[in-house]
């Protein structure tokens, strides 16, 4: 380890440990992450509507992907990309972070992750001001002497199980590990320091929000209060019939926007298609490749471990806790046992008591495989039978408990009862290997000159045209192949496509016609614009009336009389609780992402006009029903938890903000301009 204790950790290769760090900083299953993370963001996004959690999204769904995501990366210049307090942040740093969150999204969506969608998540900004967060964060710490020392670096690798063998941590399993997710020791362990330096100041700034019983009771009483609204529509569409266009003012648009009707590239390609599939009839599989194929992936693919399918409640204790804490802690966790034990419902006890992020969900685990859990902890889970419930392990973060909901023995196939599924991947892998032997021939002749036609009668090839394709465009027959298109967009006349890999086949392209982007005449465009300027003067003149009405309500109090007296049906959503993420009859109102509506008995008229798509809505209060406060007492321990995270959330966002509103930032604005 760089600057550590002689020859402890150190060796050779680039990133971060995904599955194992997250395995031994949150929970004990490599697979588990996933669910966390899944049940993270469900909880975020019924919460949308708070910006703050909103802001906590981001940073969650940035700061993952950037630690926890693998790479492989280009070796970019080493330009400037911000300076943040006189730090620089260098393409190259910019670079492998950008690539770990591409690599994590593709691995999230499963191979749907498009160009476009890159573009839309804004990867190149939101990554840019995680860097910069990051340096701040790192200054900070190091001015309260808060960094991280070589020790505490040791210590935290030390102890992380993925590192050790028999309970100890082993140099040469650390960089076999390593060097299997491609990792160079000195830069993964500064990585890993730099956690631990903003991990301490993190704690340092979390462990100062706390929450009240009467914070918790109030929230509860306003959340649980049930509405009635009134409310008016006003859509868009109904006001379009009113409006007047000239033609001076369609030529004017035109004139003023020529750039944004611009009309994009446009190609037709000719291409061939080699099917996989299609060479598979002919070929040949010996008993001694299907033998040698199993031999070779008898542990990795056809040996299934034995599984547990489990619930768990993590109970949670700092790292450096004393004896009393230890002791107190391991007392509440053998309570839970007994309780468990004697007949307490376990997802209900996991709700209640664990400080895991799957306690919402009962503890539920789902299937765990023999290998994915820490030595000591899986000797004892799987030890146990279906039903059973542990003991209180003791592990590096706190103490587990587990219960075993069902179980599934190791199986294994026979050759013989694997030999059709090995055929099958032999021939097809095979097929592949042909179709790309005679994909590669008809691709030299095509360069020489032979017609596509010809080649494709004379290899039982395809040859198929597109349609007009743009960017950004998908061909059903194609699916989602950014090769083909970015290749197809990029040929000249007379240009022959490299060999292109699909899912089912190989592709060969040929240019047939280009037309490049042009500015429209006006005529051919005046449909376009007036349909445009038509919606965009009828949302106006709804937002007018619809101000207008609230003015109106204000004097009047009264919303019945006035939905009369402008001839607007007036409606009610019938109950719903204020939290409400939609309401009834109407659904989600863009303005509820900023949080629940606030009307009350005194301030019973809405300010402002509430929007969904082109509709526009008037909202009043008709009545409300105070909270069931019976209820609050049993609730007031998950409620105090959910607070007490929120409360920390926000104060960890507020310090993030100081931090950037007092530095000295400079980005270099043309490199997020860069596509």
């Amino acid at each position: 380890m760089k600057n550590l204790k002689k020859n402890r950790f150190n060796a050779a290769p680039p990133v971060a440990l995904a599955g194992a760090i997250f395995y031994h900083r949150k929970t004990f299953f490599l697979p588990i992450w996933r669910k966390v993370l899944c049940h993270m963001l469900d909880f975020l996004r019924k919460q949308k509507r708070n910006w703050g959690i909103t802001i906590l999204l981001g940073i969650i769904i940035i700061v993952f992907v950037a630690f926890y995501g693998g790479s492989k990366y280009r070796d970019p210049a080493t330009a400037e990309i911000a300076e943040v307090n006189g730090e620089i942040i260098s393409q190259r740093e910019f670079a492998l972070q950008y690539e770990r969150a591409v690599e994590r999204y593709r691995e999230i969506l499963k191979g749907s992750l498009t160009r476009e969608m890159i573009k839309g998540l804004n990867l190149r900004s939101n990554l840019v001001e995680e860097l910069i967060q990051k340096k701040l964060v790192l200054q900070e710490a190091r001015g309260l002497g808060l960094t991280a020392t070589d020790d505490d670096l040791a210590n935290h690798l030390g102890k992380a199980p993925e590192f050790q063998i028999a309970g100890r941590f082993s140099k040469d399993r650390y960089l076999q590990i390593l060097q299997a997710n491609r990792l160079v020791p000195g830069q993964f362990e500064e990585e890993q320091r730099d956690q631990l330096t903003m991990q301490r100041l993190y704690s340092v700034i979390l462990d100062s929000v706390h929450v009240t019983d009467a914070e918790v009771r109030d929230r509860y009483r306003l959340d649980q209060e049930k509405l009635n609204l009134y409310y008016i529509k006003l859509p868009v569409g109904d006001f379009v019939s009113q409006v007047k266009l000239t033609d001076d003012d369609i030529k004017k648009f035109y004139e003023r926007n020529k750039e944004s009707l611009k009309e994009p590239l446009k190609v037709q390609v000719d291409y061939l298609t080699y099917p996989y599939d299609q060479f598979a009839s002919s070929i040949q599989v010996s008993d001694k490749e299907i033998g040698d194929y199993y031999q070779a992936n008898l542990e990795g693919k056809f040996r299934k471990p034995k599984e547990a399918k489990l619930r768990y409640i993590s109970i949670r204790m700092a790292a450096d806790a004393d004896a009393n804490q230890k002791k107190a802690t391991r007392e509440r966790a053998d309570r839970i046992v007994k309780e468990a034990r004697g007949g307490k419902d376990f997802a209900d006890l996991a709700k209640r008591e664990s400080d895991d992020p799957t306690a919402a969900k009962g503890g539920d685990a789902g299937w765990i495989a023999q290998g994915q859990m820490m030595p000591a902890v899986e000797k004892s889970v799987f030890s146990l039978g279906k039903g059973a419930i542990s003991d209180a392990l003791e592990t590096p973060v706190g103490f587990q408990i587990f219960k075993v909901e069902d179980i599934k023995n190791e199986n294994t196939p026979t050759l013989k009862e694997a030999s059709a599924e090995i055929t099958t991947t032999l021939k097809g892998e095979k097929a592949k290997r042909e179709a790309a032997k005679i994909a590669d021939r008809d691709r030299e002749r095509a360069l020489s000159g032979s017609d596509c036609n010809k080649l494709a009668q004379e290899s039982g090839a395809k040859l198929s045209t597109t349609n007009w394709l743009s960017s950004g465009q998908v061909l059903p027959e194609i699916g989602d192949n950014q090769e083909f298109y970015k290749n197809a967009l990029a040929l000249g006349p007379k240009d022959i496509s490299p060999i292109i890999e699909g899912k089912n086949a190989y592709y060969i392209l040929r240019l047939k016609q280009r037309i490049e982007p042009a500015i429209p005449p006006l005529e051919n465009a005046r449909g376009q614009i007036e349909k445009g300027l038509k919606e965009s003067k009828a949302y106006e003149m709804a937002l007018q009336k619809g101000n207008s009405l609230i003015e109106q309500l204000r004097k009047e109090k009264d919303i019945a009389k006035l939905a009369q007296a402008n001839d607007l049906k007036l409606e009610e959503t019938g109950w719903f609780l204020r939290n409400a993420p939609q309401l009834p009859k109407i659904g989600e109102l863009a303005e509820l992402k900023a949080g629940p509506i606030a009307l009350s008995s005194q301030k019973p008229i809405a300010d402002k006009l509430y929007t969904q798509k082109d509709v526009l809505y008037l909202l009043a209060l008709k009545e409300s029903q105070g909270a069931d406060m019976t209820q609050f007492e049993k609730e007031k321990d998950l409620l105090k938890k959910q607070a007490s995270a929120e409360n920390r959330q926000r104060a960890l966002i507020k310090f993030l903000e100081g931090l950037k509103a007092k530095a000295k930032i400079k980005v270099n604005t043309a490199f997020l301009e860069e596509s």
